[in-house]
């Protein structure tokens, strides 16, 4: 048996996946949406079969069995992934299976291992620090869950790895120390806050200072194991509890996630140190789609707030925001005894949370109709129906607006249409071509249809739906698919009740640049086609070409 076969056999496919994503049982098999970065879904076509060892995506043909799993997953190589399976299942890999750069890494894993070993045992020798932590509402336990420990004075850690058979260049990779030559470890006088991966390895240490100063917190560089922007804190250990609850909360720092461990709220992970990432939604959607943001009430937090939902936005996450009173974080809410779990059930919505932070006075009849229109810009930038209904009825009850209004207003702005003069850049705002304004006013007026065919210059050469139209009526709109049906709709309603439209001095005109603007766009279309052909050595496309151009300068088209 080859050493792949041995360690595929060793492991169940079912365990494994589940370390990296939430799976469903679904008949025989189990599913969940897509774990591999780099594929956003929101129906899940990630399958894992326990008969058959494999666990594959349909939707970006990611997968296999348990090491090609490991290589999609880890983004790593085929020795790196047999590496990773033999440190799961205590198989020992003989041969030079691991390259140089694993071995490094691996060597770096077991040296912070080692350095947090150390750190735990050395806050033990200084009660002071025991002391303030406890007067931080910690106890053994928590200090024990976090692997909380302390940084001495200087040079005991340098000789503690020595002794564990690191070499100097081991240990100056770790990155933890001033300079090799000095010895001396640059996290001294600080509470040691270690950081995992989501497989459990410790990759980094924040440092944090007792005493007033700066910065209050000392954090490890990147490194080869290391990358903020790919490490959520207490991902590994609030792993279990983020399935259990199906929902996670994202805080800013630390000492945020220990205190909402401390009130017994264990799925919870910090992002520490930077801006919510792509990198970090990818660790959340293995394991949940419901995410409750809990930043700080002061505005660096509703700051970072409004930038993590600007992120969430449209990848099928269901985003709820933990609103805490100004200046306050969820340590301070844990620590004066108060019932976080109610902060929780409180949640707002984004639209909710839009509303609540707003400066406009919704008493004050102006303030609500500029307050309403922004809230709808901002509904209108979801890509889901589903959801863009659920804001729109939240917004009804909230502005105390009929629901009626509400979704007028929104067809409004979604479709804004204004004067003739400004079509150009209506259509380009809103992605509307000339073609789709020209069928939203054969929708209004089907007499508008004779007209169009009037004008028509290069009848030949009509889109396909618009050429059913113009044989067939405008009832042919109902063949079209719903949502841009839809689209359409809104668009002739915008239309009918602009001032301009009401303006009989001006219809025939706005028809007349539209249907120019259509004109335009089907000559440039086709002369480009026709030049393809015509490069690839397509004769006859030689003399299609010069009866469009004839015809166009004839009709007075550029």
């Amino acid at each position: 048996m080859g050493i792949v076969e041995e360690l595929e056999s060793a492991i169940d496919m079912v365990d494994l996946v589940g370390r990296y994503t939430k799976l469903k049982k679904s008949g025989a098999n189990y599913k969940a949406l897509c774990p591999f970065p780099g594929h956003s879904e929101k129906t899940p076509s990630f399958m894992v079969s326990p008969t058959k060892q494999i666990a594959y995506c349909f939707g970006c043909h990611k997968g296999g069995g348990a090491v090609k799993f490991i290589m999609d997953i880890e983004n790593c190589s085929f020795r790196e992934a047999i590496e990773i399976l033999s440190s799961l299942t205590g198989i020992k890999v003989n041969g030079n299976f691991g390259n140089d750069n694993f071995k490094e890494k691996k060597n770096l894993y077991s040296l912070y291992k080692d350095a947090t070993n150390y750190y735990k045992n050395a806050l033990k020798n200084y009660p002071e620090v025991k002391k303030y932590l406890y007067d931080r509402g910690l106890n053994e336990e928590i200090i024990n869950n976090f692997n909380i420990g302390y940084s001495d004075s200087g040079i005991e850690l340098f000789s503690y790895l020595k002794s564990k058979g690191y070499e100097d260049e081991q240990i100056s990779e770790s990155q933890i120390f001033l300079d090799i030559k000095s010895k001396k470890d640059k996290f001294i006088g600080r509470v040691i806050f270690p950081i995992q991966n989501s497989r459990g390895d410790f990759v980094a240490f924040a440092g944090r200072i007792l005493d007033k100063g700066e910065p209050k917190y000392l954090n490890s560089p990147a490194s080869k194991i290391y990358d903020k922007s790919n490490i959520l804190y207490n991902i590994f250990n609030a792993r279990q509890a983020i399935t259990k609850e199906d929902f996670v909360i994202i805080c800013e720092g630390y000492m945020d996630v220990i205190a909402l461990n401390r009130g017994g709220i264990l799925n919870c992970v910090a992002v520490s140190g930077t801006a919510l990432t792509e990198k970090h939604l990818t660790l959340v959607k293995r394991l949940t789609k419901k995410v409750f943001l809990c930043f700080d009430g002061d505005s660096a937090g509703q700051k970072a707030t409004k930038l993590s939902l600007e992120k969430m936005k449209n990848e099928g996450f269901e985003v709820r925001i933990i609103s805490l009173p100004n200046g306050k974080d969820p340590d301070e809410i844990i620590s004066s005894g108060k019932d976080f779990k109610e902060f929780i059930k409180n949640a707002l919505t984004p639209i909710g949370y839009f509303i609540k932070k707003s400066k406009f006075n919704t008493e004050s009849l102006e303030d609500k109709k500029i307050l309403l229109t922004e809230a709808l810009e901002l509904i209108k930038s979801y890509s889901d129906g589903i959801e863009k209904d659920f804001y729109l009825k939240e917004l009804s009850k909230l502005l105390e607006i009929k629901e009626s209004i509400v979704y007028d207003r929104f067809n409004k702005i979604k479709f804004s249409y204004k004067k003739s003069d400004e079509d150009a850049n209506l259509k380009a705002k809103n992605n509307i071509s000339s073609k789709e304004m020209i069928i939203a006013y054969c929708l209004i007026d089907e007499s508008n249809l004779e007209f169009f065919k009037q004008k028509i210059i290069f009848e030949e050469y009509l889109p396909k739906d618009l050429k059913e139209i113009f044989e067939n009526g405008i009832e042919k709109i109902n063949n079209f698919p719903l949502e841009k049906k839809e689209k359409i709709r809104g668009i002739s309603l915008k239309i009918e009740d602009s001032e301009n439209y009401k303006n009989s001095l001006n219809k025939a005109e706005d028809l007349e640049k539209i249907m120019n603007g259509l004109n335009r766009e089907i000559f440039k279309q086709t002369e480009e086609a026709l030049k393809q052909k015509i490069n690839s050595g397509d004769n006859d496309a030689l003399l299609e070409y010069t009866k469009l151009i004839n015809k166009a300068k004839k009709s007075g088209i550029k």
